[in-house]
């Protein structure tokens, strides 16, 4: 995972029409200055290219976020080698107002909707470009000001992520099941959603399918998920070489939020068995008197 810590710039003209190209402002305009981290993130082959938001205050009062009219609109910053680089610079509307800025990634040239802009998580994300294409960015920073000097925006994670821990269980000789001869697969999940920027919340939609984990390596599998309700369901189904078996559960994957879950196999003369690891017991008693006069 890379920690990356670096400037970009982006720009607007002042206006309240959807941001295309810019004109050069004069020569008393101020360049706001971000300081954008993207935090425990691999960075694509390429580069990760994000999407930029301004919307300054009216009034002397913070604004709403809208659909496609804010000061500025889904400018393109692309981190690579070190460093972002962006279309153009962004300036301050004047040195009395403040902004609230919103940035996401993967970039979309297109967004007709910033309070609800489509993602899919891919179905398969065997492929680490899947993978990492699947991992929807989100971050904000509110009421920040012309004379506050360079200021942070930080990217996290918007959606979930569960990863299978795959335990050699009864059955298995030392070192027999090895990485390279499972699959795992998580059943049950809507992989369609819409993001609003103004939160970073994901909504599900479309109809539930599989997804395929990425492959860790170690006997670690990890799919990134939209956040949702899972109902009872095959929820995980684990191939080792070309013997299935699947686990019915439901579950509840909440946004911003990674998952573990050990599943043990076991082999049977009918093949193989699977379970998934107990709780973690708290040995306090919470129960109390209750009842008599």
């Amino acid at each position: 995972m890379a920690l990356v810590s670096c400037l970009f710039y982006s720009c607007s003209n002042g206006s309240d029409d959807p941001v295309t190209e810019q004109p050069q402002p004069e020569d008393n305009g101020t360049v706001v200055g971000i300081k954008t981290r993207v935090n425990d993130i691999t960075v694509p082959v390429g580069g990760l290219r994000a999407g930029l938001y301004m919307v300054n205050y009216l009034d002397g009062q913070p604004d709403k976020l809208l659909a496609q009219t804010n000061y500025v609109n889904n400018q393109l910053q692309v981190y690579v080698d070190g460093a972002w680089t962006s279309e153009h610079p962004i300036y301050w509307n004047d040195m009395d107002t403040p902004a609230d800025f919103y940035a996401y990634a993967p970039y979309q040239e297109t967004v007709p909707n910033a309070r609800q802009i489509p993602f899919s998580v891919a179905a398969d994300q065997r492929s680490d470009e899947a993978f990492l294409q699947s991992d929807f960015l989100w971050g904000t920073v509110r009421g920040q000001r012309p004379d506050d000097g360079e200021f942070s925006l930080m990217l996290s994670h918007a959606l979930s992520r569960l990863t299978v821990n795959i335990v050699a269980d009864t059955g298995f000789e030392q070192n027999e099941l090895q990485a390279t001869d499972v699959s795992v697969t998580i059943g049950g999940s809507r992989t369609s959603c819409t993001v609003d920027l103004a939160d970073g919340s994901a909504t599900p939609n479309g109809t539930a399918g599989n997804v395929m984990c990425h492959n860790n390596g170690d006997l670690s599998f990890t799919a990134v998920l939209v956040p949702q309700e899972i109902p009872f369901s095959n929820l995980i189904q684990v191939n080792w070489r070309g013997n299935p078996y699947t686990l019915q559960n439901s579950f509840r994957l909440e946004p911003r939020r990674q998952y573990s879950l050990t599943v043990k196999l076991k082999k049977s003369k009918n093949g193989f068995d699977i379970g998934i690891a107990g709780w973690d017991i708290v040995e306090e008693d919470f129960g109390g008197s209750i009842g008599g006069n």
